[in-house]
């Protein structure tokens, strides 16, 4: 568990953006698509749809609750 409670997502590209969430394209072995709500994110204005390979930082409870790939700390 990362002392700031945030971990790092590998997110492919964002596809779409709501005025509450991203619908983010994973690299998973099957590309899963996942909605991740900006409250569930840090700096959610850093980002936007379209961007491409970008590693979003989000709360450790979203990513085990949605079981997102977790990047391994260096």
């Amino acid at each position: 568990m990362s002392a700031s409670n945030y971990v790092s997502v590998w997110v492919v590209e964002i596809l779409a953006e709501t005025e509450k969430e991203f619908l983010v394209l994973l690299d998973t072995d099957d590309d899963r698509e996942e909605w991740i709500p900006f409250s569930q994110c840090a700096d959610p204005d850093d980002y936007s749809e379209g961007d491409e390979g970008v590693s979003l930082s989000v709360t450790e409870w979203i990513a085990k609750e949605k079981d997102l790939p977790i990047e391994e700390e260096e």
